[in-house]
Parts: C-alpha cells; sequence; structure tokens
C-alpha cells in the first residue's frame, strides 16, 4: 500500500483550477518530487494535504487513513510535517525554542500538570528539550541553540524550519522550495540532509525549482501543469518527456 494516496483532486478559485483532478501514489522510503511551472498547483496540493485548504472534489488516504478536510492539526497528529516555500520561522525566539514548538504535539501533559510543574511535566520538558538539541546537532546548528532565529543565515534558516518540523516526528516530511536562495554549497549539503532524513525512515516530498537537485536527488517525480498532471516517473524518464519540455519551454521551442 502506498504511504500517501491522493485521487480526483480538483481545487477552483473562480475560473482558475489551480487542480484538476489530480490522482498520485507516494509510497513509503522514497523522495518524491512534484514539480511544475509558476501557478502550477504544487503549492495549492501542499495545501489541501496539510489542511490548510479544502478540495472542491476528491480526498488523500495516507496510512491507510482518510485525511480530515481544513483540519492542519489533524493531518499533523496524523504524521504529515511541512515547511512553506516563504521561512516562517518565530524570529523572536531561539533556534532551541523554536524546535521546541514543533515537538509541541507529541507532549502529553496536560495544563494542570504544567501548572503544578508535576514531575511528569518536568520530565517530558527535559525530554523534548535534549530531543530538540538532538535535532539542531542533526542539522547542523548545534553550535546556534541559544541564537535567535532571525539572527541566521538564510540557508541555517532553511535548516531549523527542517529540524521544527522533524520534532512532530513525521512520517512524511513535506518541504516547499527549500533550496529556493540557497547557494550551490548550501544546496549541496541541503541534498544530503534530505537523503539522510529519508535513509532514518522519513517519506520526503519535495516542491522544488532546482532542476539539478531535483533530477540528482528523487526517486520519482511527477510534473504539473495548470493544475493537471502531465508525466510521472524516474527523473530520466520525466526529464525528456516532450509533454514536460513543452511546459517548461513552451510549444516547438523543444524541437529548435
Amino acid at each position: 500500500m502506498p504511504l500517501l494516496q491522493a485521487r480526483g483532486l480538483s481545487r477552483h478559485y473562480g475560473g482558475i483550477r489551480a487542480l484538476d483532478d489530480l490522482s498520485l501514489d507516494i509510497y513509503r522510503g522514497e523522495i518524491f518530487a512534484l514539480i511544475g511551472p509558476n501557478g502550477a498547483g504544487k503549492t495549492t496540493f501542499f495545501d489541501i494535504l496539510t489542511g490548510f485548504c479544502t478540495p472542491d472534489e476528491g480526498g488523500i488516504v495516507f496510512d491507510q487513513v482518510v485525511l480530515p478536510r481544513g483540519e492542519p492539526h489533524l493531518a499533523s497528529a496524523r504524521g504529515i510535517a511541512r515547511s512553506f516555500q516563504n521561512i516562517r520561522l518565530f524570529g523572536e525566539l531561539t533556534a532551541l525554542e523554536n524546535v521546541l514548538v514543533g515537538a509541541h504535539r507529541r507532549l502529553q501533559a496536560g495544563a494542570w500538570d504544567a501548572l503544578l510543574r508535576m514531575r511528569r511535566t518536568r520530565e517530558e520538558e527535559a525530554g523534548a528539550a535534549a530531543r530538540a538539541r538532538d535535532l539542531l546537532d542533526y542539522v547542523g546548528l548545534a553550535a546556534h541553540a541559544g541564537s535567535r532565529a532571525d539572527a541566521l543565515s538564510y540557508g541555517d534558516r532553511r535548516r531549523l524550519e527542517i529540524a521544527r518540523a522533524l520534532a512532530a516526528e513525521p512520517l512524511l516530511l513535506a518541504l516547499d522550495e527549500p533550496a529556493a536562495g540557497m547557494n550551490a554549497s548550501e544546496t549541496v549539503a541541503l541534498a544530503a540532509l534530505i537523503r539522510r532524513i529519508r535513509d532514518d525512515g522519513t517519506t520526503v516530498l519535495l516542491i522544488e525549482h532546482d532542476m539539478t537537485l531535483v533530477m540528482s536527488l528523487c526517486d520519482r517525480v511527477a510534473v504539473l501543469d495548470a493544475g493537471r498532471k502531465i508525466a510521472e516517473g524516474p527523473p530520466a524518464a520525466v526529464r525528456d518527456d516532450p509533454a514536460v519540455i513543452e511546459a517548461y519551454l513552451g510549444r516547438g521551442r523543444h524541437a529548435r
């Protein structure tokens, strides 16, 4: 069984079809990329997957359970974590505190336990802090645990977002253009981190415009154009698909 099954997803904004009858499968343990020109519907799919918007038609089965519509906290509880195209960190908090925010849904102590500083609460908080420090080390930010998020470099903030998402212990990590704005060395380090995440047991879904990164990193690729899936398969096969070339370069240009 696939980890994720999307069937017949459609989302309309007036006369614009952001997604048009999209179906795809994502399997456990793979790095799957969703690519396409700007406006193809990629982020709309991410928003539906993570509960930030609802489809007009269709649905998603994740880990053999139908995902509820429009409920981000329930998508997170099912095991889906994401980053955003535009970095969304708490700039005034430290890197460690940002990761602890991601760990919140794993904490079990209730409000009274926290208010009364019960032993269970103290133990959970200590465990969460240790896990957060481990994750900062995992993404290469251990030395910046006490630094404010808004004082970090652009590449470090991208990695901090990934650490925060991993704190929720997801089955699927959805990354929206994680390499955007990175230089060449940062992109190479990012690719190594994503491979490590996959190798450690987390399935990765990627939206990315850096085709060199996509072709070298991903196991399978699906291509969207105007909300519809026009190709899917191994990176090399997708790269050479005439429909994909036309979508990126325009009709006729690929024949020159």
